[in-house]
């Protein structure tokens, strides 16, 4: 099995990570689906319970249901969690022809709009909204979302929510999902319904294959919640754990989607204030490499917690720089790991320069390595 995982680990350069519903919404830093499926193929089997508490965009639980295994996943990103659970949970055709027939309504305003003029909108307001949105794209953000409350289906109104969602960034005055600063973009009438049609039809698709290959006896869940505590989950009631954990010092997540959140009433500060290895943490408060171990280890006990007893736990994380020193996190994590009660039985290093999961090119300077860390609960 390790043999394999290092292949997989030297061929992911090309490989296709967008299959299925792992392409939809933008979200940085995930680690390809590959890898999670590759783990389940190999030491899980099906109707098994799989964990991962830090879910992000939720590629792990795809893929557990797309094997046969329940799915649960933690986040702090309120916005991670409606991600995770519109990629991971199944539509029905009934479903999708509620989403077409939004659709062709869309499409149907955006003709009569252009022939008959824009219709008054009292738009929704939010915090930042001029210096971010222009008038025109904050009414029709306002008119989608309006539009979307008179469904009555949650999964399809969570769907369309995120569809939404995922081209904010592309009609707001943000430069990009990586950079925070606000540009001209002089984005024209009808241009943000006319995106959001385009991306609905282009997840339509991506949806629709996922649902007919899922394994709808499975069960997903999802929790909103700092994994420094998982005391909503039973001890010892987890088969395996596939996770990556924050690379410290690196990405600021509340930051980049504060204004997803702030359109679809998700809580911002909780994210803010919760979320560990944040640059706000390490660079805006100067927080010290002890502080992030700390946290670490709380995040460690409770997945020792909750896994079954000779089970493993694969990690991925990266190394990184806080106070101009390289925290060389393998190293860390085999000092604390086996005090903790695991046993860490293989790290894969990789060097973030020839490839990474991370966003920018940047962090895979200064030596900083990416570690797949396998540790079993022995005790």
């Amino acid at each position: 099995m390790v043999k394999t995982i290092r292949e997989i680990q030297s061929d992911l350069n090309g490989a296709d990570t967008s299959y299925l519903s792992h392409s939809m919404h933008p979200y940085p830093a995930k680690f390809p689906p590959q890898l999670p499926k590759l783990i389940l193929q190999n030491y899980a089997i099906k109707g098994q319970s799989v964990l991962d508490p830090f879910c992000g965009s939720g590629t792990t639980l795809v893929e557990a249901r797309l094997f046969g295994a329940n799915a649960i996943g933690v986040d702090v990103n309120g916005l991670s969690v409606l991600l995770s659970q519109v990629k991971a949970t199944q539509l029905y055709p009934e479903q999708f022809d509620q989403i077409e027939r939004f659709i062709s309504k869309i499409d149907g305003e955006i003709i009569h709009w252009k022939l008959s003029g824009r219709p008054a909108i009292i738009v929704k307001e939010i915090e930042g909204q001029s210096h971010w949105f222009q008038q025109n794209v904050s009414e029709e953000i306002t008119f989608l979302l309006n539009s979307i409350e008179l469904l009555n289906d949650c999964n399809v109104k969570n769907y369309l929510k995120i569809v939404l969602s995922s081209i904010i960034v592309r009609v707001s005055n943000q430069d990009s999902d990586t950079r925070f600063a606000a540009i001209k973009k002089n984005i024209s009438d009808c241009y943000t319904l006319e995106i959001y049609c385009k991306k609905a039809k282009e997840y339509n698709s991506r949806m629709s294959a996922y649902s007919k290959l899922v394994d709808d006896k499975t069960e997903l869940k999802l929790f909103n919640a700092d994994s420094r505590n998982l005391d909503f989950i039973d001890g010892n009631s987890i088969d395996l754990i596939i996770t990556s954990p924050p690379y410290a010092n690196t990405y600021d997540y509340y930051l980049y989607h504060k204004f997803r959140k702030r359109w679809l009433d998700l809580d911002v500060k909780f994210a803010q204030y919760n979320e560990i290895g944040s640059r706000r943490e390490y660079s805006s408060l100067k927080e010290n490499k002890e502080k992030w171990n700390v946290d670490l280890i709380k995040c460690f006990k409770e997945m020792h917690r909750v896994l079954k007893m000779n089970h493993l736990a694969f990690v991925i994380i990266g190394d990184s720089v806080i106070k101009k020193e390289l925290v060389k996190i393998e190293k860390e994590i085999s000092i604390f790991a086996p005090i903790i009660g695991f046993r860490v039985n293989d790290i894969l290093t990789s060097d973030l320069a020839g490839h990474s999961k991370i966003f920018n090119p940047t962090y895979a300077q200064k030596g900083k390595k990416e570690h797949i860390i396998i540790m079993e609960k022995i005790k």
